[in-house]
């Protein structure tokens, strides 16, 4: 009894003091956060390049909660005939100052001579040195020969053909793949017809860019607006896109067809939109209509939007087709209101088909008849002969 006594009593003291994973976490957590120092790093230590060419690498310089670390930076094991040099800020460099929290970025550049042998690798240390330590970071650099990397840039467009008319903004999506080994930005340029616009924005965003950092090995898509002009012909135009940077470059040819389009404008008789009539009788008006478009305007219907009474009508009623940059003429015949009085009225005048309409505003002055003047003339004139006679009559009593 007393042994198994002592057996759970040792089970019981085991199980205290085990951590629980809980703990262990909480204790790495705070053994991160607690963290302090110096590092110099790079994301690729051991890496391949081609002879004859120049290459990248990135070096990062971390000061993690120390006051401001002046470090000289070292180069050593750099191959004889090979070419290199250590830049910050784009300008050769051979120490950097890293204030408290933050990271300084370099860039060591390797340009192995066109006739380096290939077979070797290369140990490559880069140093920093301060005055309490000596920072070292060990690279290890290989040459290959040129068909051995898949490197540059490939464009891949969802669509490269698009058509619409004069009207339309043509969107090319095109997937852009960095197949390269470093991170870069790339700049963008289009080449299109005179008469056309160009713009650019990333994937579906509605930001205007100019250029696009693109991760190695990553893709990205960029978005090419073609805009033309409203007076560009109908027709098929090709357009361009370039993408280049990092010493690599790429093009792809894009295709876009402008269909035409007819655009319709009413020239009034003799290029006004006022006329002459008199109540109760017709008055022929002259009409223009006028394709100024790309494309042949078909099935051309006229209508009219009279003020009430009155009676309108149109010779012809349709008309079948217009060309571009013809003209025909169409009669409009109005008869206002025998009632309508003296004064200015609008007659609406509209033309439309299944793809453009026009529509202006004519404006009649009335005039009223003759026939009824001459009945008022009469009607006043017995009037005061009526007048006369009385007056005449009873002023004698």
């Amino acid at each position: 009894m007393r042994t198994i006594q002592h057996l759970l009593a040792a089970a019981l003291g085991a199980s205290l003091i085990v951590p629980s994973p809980l703990l262990a976490q909480e204790t790495d957590a705070r053994a991160q956060s607690e963290l302090q120092g110096l590092w110099l790093t790079t994301s690729w230590p051991e890496l391949k390049i081609k002879p004859g060419e120049t290459h990248s690498v990135s070096l990062s310089l971390r000061n993690e909660k120390l006051p401001p670390q002046r470090a000289s930076i070292e180069i050593s094991g750099v191959p004889e005939g090979w070419e290199w040099a250590l830049k910050g800020g784009g300008r050769d460099v051979s120490a950097a100052i890293v204030s408290p929290d933050s990271t300084e970025r370099l860039t060591l550049e390797l340009t192995p001579p066109q006739d380096a042998g290939t077979d070797d690798a290369h140990a490559i240390e880069v140093r920093a040195q301060t005055a309490r330590e000596t920072i070292t970071l060990p690279l290890l650099v290989s040459l290959s020969q040129a068909e051995e990397d898949v490197t540059g840039l490939s464009l891949e467009p969802e669509l490269p053909a698009l058509r619409g008319t004069a009207r339309s903004t043509f969107s090319f999506k095109v997937k852009v793949k960095n197949e390269g080994a470093e991170d870069g930005l790339f700049n963008l340029a289009a080449s299109v017809p005179n008469g056309f616009q160009t713009r650019f924005k990333k994937g579906y965003g509605s930001e205007e860019i100019t250029g696009l950092p693109i991760a190695a090995g990553a893709t990205e898509t960029v978005t090419m607006e073609v805009v033309p002009s409203r007076g560009v012909a109908a027709g098929r135009y090709e357009a361009g896109l370039e993408v280049s940077g990092e010493g690599m470059s790429s093009t792809v040819q894009l295709s876009l067809e402008v269909t035409g389009e007819p655009q319709i404008r009413i020239v009034g008789p003799q290029e006004r939109l006022s006329g002459e009539a008199v109540a109760g009788k017709e008055a022929s008006f002259t009409f223009t209509l006028v394709n100024t478009g790309t494309a042949p305007a078909s099935d051309v219907e006229l209508n009219a939007t009279p003020p009430a009474g009155w009676k309108v009508e149109f010779e012809p009623k349709d008309i079948a087709q217009i060309a571009p940059n013809e003209a025909r003429e169409f009669n409009v015949r109005m008869t206002p209101s025998e009632q309508a009085i003296a004064g200015d009225y609008m007659v609406g005048i509209r033309t439309s088909n299944d793809v453009v309409s026009e529509n202006v505003q004519f404006r009649v002055t009335v005039k009223t008849s003759t026939l009824w003047g001459a009945a008022g003339l009469g009607v006043i004139a017995a009037a005061a002969l009526v007048m006369g006679g009385a007056v005449m009559r009873y002023g004698r009593r």
